[in-house]
């Protein structure tokens, strides 16, 4: 794995093979003909247009088994749709996006990540069925939604290369003092064999000063975590960022920018 830029400022479908021949759907009187996108599922098709699951397959009699549909696909929708995708929202801004693995549960998840079962299933109404995941599956994991003390700001961070789920972190500002839990980092020296830990950093941009704190291993896979704290004040640091290191106890970012969130007070 590579990475050049350091920058401090499964679903239900099936990719067609060409020799494949995918049948063409019948005539579609008062119906809409619609063609299937990623993640598209016959029951989440029934469900996003409101029309009964089994009144789709009637419709659909090429498709031999239900259970397996392919992007590109054509399929009769009986009803009067938009066939258009709707715009791209947001997927999951008040908390962390994590990809299903093999042997995940909604069950586990929601353990690893200290959110309540019912949180995490109330946080992801696209998930059709609670007990069925897919590898590679997009899951939203709610942050707790208590409320802060005064004085400690909560900062989402965002992932900056491939391969990163995210991480959260809370900041006190007049107490000078970060914790941070960082999710799906992978080894620093898949980056590049130099790296051997990470760091998070709060950074004040505009006078080029940082505070960082080495993340360690939890115990719990694909989570580390990291606490520190200073003299003086946070007021006036803008953004935290994790970056990638060659040696411990470094006194400022040297390698890349692997995670990166803003503090908004």
């Amino acid at each position: 794995m590579h990475y050049n830029d350091y920058n401090y400022g499964m679903p239900n479908f099936i990719e067609p093979m060409r020799s494949l021949q995918v049948p063409e759907p019948p005539a579609c009187p008062g119906g809409t003909i619609y063609t299937i996108r990623p993640g598209d599922t016959m029951f989440r098709i029934a469900n996003r247009y409101g029309i009964g699951l089994n009144d789709l397959i009637a419709a659909n009699p090429q498709i031999t088994n239900p259970n397996v549909i392919f992007e590109g696909q054509r399929i009769c929708v009986p009803a009067i749709i938009d066939p258009t995708p709707p715009p791209p929202e947001e997927f999951c801004p008040e908390g962390i996006v994590y990809v299903v693995r093999r042997g995940d549960s909604m069950f586990t998840i929601a353990r690893s990540f200290g959110v309540t079962l019912q949180r995490l299933i109330r946080a992801n109404p696209q998930v059709a069925d609670p007990n069925v995941l897919e590898v590679g599956q997009r899951i939203c994991v709610p942050v707790p939604d208590v409320p802060l003390p005064e004085g400690i700001v909560r900062v989402n961070l965002t992932p900056q290369i491939e391969g990163v789920l995210g991480a959260t972190a809370f900041v006190n500002i007049p107490e000078p003092t970060l914790w941070i839990s960082t999710f799906g980092l992978p080894k620093p020296s898949e980056i590049d064999a130099k790296f051997t830990c990470y760091y998070a950093w709060v950074v004040d941009r505009d006078t080029d000063k940082y505070f960082g704190v080495r993340l360690k291993d939890t115990g719990v896979p694909g989570i580390l975590a990291g606490y520190g704290t200073t003299t003086g004040t946070f007021r006036g640091y803008d953004e935290i960022i994790v970056t990638a290191e060659p040696k411990d106890a470094a006194k400022r970012p040297t390698g890349p920018v692997v995670l990166r969130g803003r503090i908004v007070t």
